[in-house]
């Protein structure tokens, strides 16, 4: 997926590197931060990803039913969120990962390692081409629970040059949330997560030419309460995140400081809705925060901190396993403090959708929108929208083809107009028993700016194995 980074959160706006929404789950959970899917994990990582991720926008935690393939189940099936987190189908698969039990705990560990061939290493404008080794570790883990609900999702990515350009990108995600049952009408949710990556070398708010560019670290919170009252629901949320950036190394040998850059945003969101049918509850949603920087003024002497305001209304879908998700649209504005920056305002939008036109296909669609701050003398920053369609279609129980197209625009208002890019990709996962498993995939992506440096083009085709348990 083409372009940057940013601070930010979760179907919120958040500032990340446009590596993240492929990379990461996008888990649709609507709290800062979601879990990712194993689908998605493996894709390059998208903006939201760099600094937060995550996210998630793609589906919810798995709920499974008990069945005669020995799926491990659980006793409290997941309620219909109020918040966004669309469900996830449960019907039997035979070659799902059966998981390990540790006390009430379901534990799904998995080991992919695989090799990739790339016309572009760095997804730069010079990048240059590379094999490379690429191993995944991930984690799940959800509880087993009469009552209330805890989750986490952990994953690391570690990349190795084979050959061709040297490259550094680690990767780590850490969600996890916990769900309180105070009774049937009320819940408690609370999350954490921990988001480490490269920044993107088409960040607009990068160190040009840098040798190794920042890691960035996104650290994120969130409690929230929510009330089914008949007919209306209500919900309310805060959130916090934190990002720091770490130095930018130089082919010369020097480094170049990123602090200006730290950052907090703190956010609370309400919500009410009203349940027009089990199928279909509109709801609006307003969000107010604040976007406060360690250091008041930066490097050029500008005050960046800015306070956050933004209105949606949208829709939670309900209609079973053939279209589930949640949806909005919306108007959000970030009003700098130093008079010399331009307030950043502009289209707010949201989506995480599951449909199913038939039995074996899943159609995933997403949508984020993050606002990310700048860092060049007169710069305020710029809006980035994500997007996603991935299709999934099971060609027989062992075997799934799958495709994707991910698209990112960015207005920057730093008058270079807009940055857009395109990424498609085809792939396949051949099972050969409940634990081992081969896939392929073949990616194609650019992005395009009036500004040469943030441009590239890449190629890569990736083959692996993957063991789950």
């Amino acid at each position: 997926m083409p372009d940057d980074d940013a601070p930010d959160n979760g179907g919120y706006a958040v500032s990340v590197d446009e590596n993240t929404l492929q990379g990461l789950p996008i888990e649709p959970q609507g709290l800062p931060g979601s879990p990712q899917t194993e689908e998605n994990t493996n894709r390059r990582p998208t903006p939201a990803d760099d600094q937060s991720a995550p996210i998630d926008l793609r589906t919810g935690p798995l709920s499974e039913d008990l069945d005669d393939t020995g799926r491990v189940a659980r006793d409290n099936q997941r309620e219909p969120p109020i918040d966004g987190h669309p469900r996830t189908r449960t019907e039997a698969d035979p070659f799902a990962p059966l998981g390990i039990r540790a006390r009430s705990f379901i534990l799904r560990p998995s080991i992919e390692q695989g090799i990739r061939a790339t016309s572009n290493a760095d997804t730069s404008s010079d990048g240059r081409s590379a094999i490379l080794s690429e191993t995944t570790l991930r984690l799940g883990a959800q509880s087993d629970w009469s009552r209330h609900q805890a989750t986490l999702d952990a994953s690391g990515n570690i990349v190795k040059t084979l050959s061709g350009q040297k490259v550094d990108e680690p990767r780590i995600d850490i969600e996890s949330g916990l769900r309180l049952d105070l009774n049937d009408a009320t819940k408690v949710n609370i999350g954490a997560g921990y988001h480490l990556r490269r920044e993107s070398a088409s960040n607009p708010s990068g160190v040009i030419g840098a040798l190794k560019r920042p890691i960035v670290q996104t650290l994120n919170g969130s409690l929230g309460v929510e009330r089914d009252m008949g007919v209306f629901f209500g919900a309310a949320t805060a959130r916090v995140e934190r990002s720091v950036y770490g130095d930018a190394e130089l082919s010369g040998g020097g480094k170049v400081t990123q602090k200006d850059r730290d950052a907090n945003l703190v956010t609370v969101t309400l919500r009410g809705g009203y349940e027009i049918s089990e199928a279909i509850k509109p709801f609006a949603e307003i969000e107010a925060g604040r976007r406060i920087y360690d250091q008041k003024h930066d490097s050029n002497g500008y005050e960046r901190d800015a306070t956050r305001l933004g209105l949606r209304v949208g829709s939670i879908v309900d209609m079973g396993e053939k279209l589930n998700g949640e949806f909005s649209v919306g108007y959000l504005r970030e009003n700098i403090e130093d008079e010399r920056l331009k307030d950043i305002g502009g289209l707010w939008v949201n989506a995480a959708m599951n449909w199913s036109p038939e039995r074996g296909t899943d159609v995933r669609i997403s949508g984020q929108t993050i606002v990310d701050g700048g860092t060049a003398p007169g710069d305020s920053g710029n809006i980035l929208y994500l997007a996603n369609i991935d299709v999934k279609r099971l060609i027989r129980a062992n075997l799934t083809f799958e495709t994707g197209l991910d698209l990112t625009l960015r207005d920057n208002r730093d008058g270079t107009s807009l940055d857009y890019g395109l990424g498609a990709e085809i792939g396949a996962t051949y099972w050969f028993n409940r634990f081992v498993g081969i896939n392929g995939r073949l990616r194609h992506e650019f992005m395009k700016s009036d500004v040469s440096w943030r441009e590239y083009t890449a190629n890569s085709v990736y083959v692996g194995v993957k063991v789950q348990r």
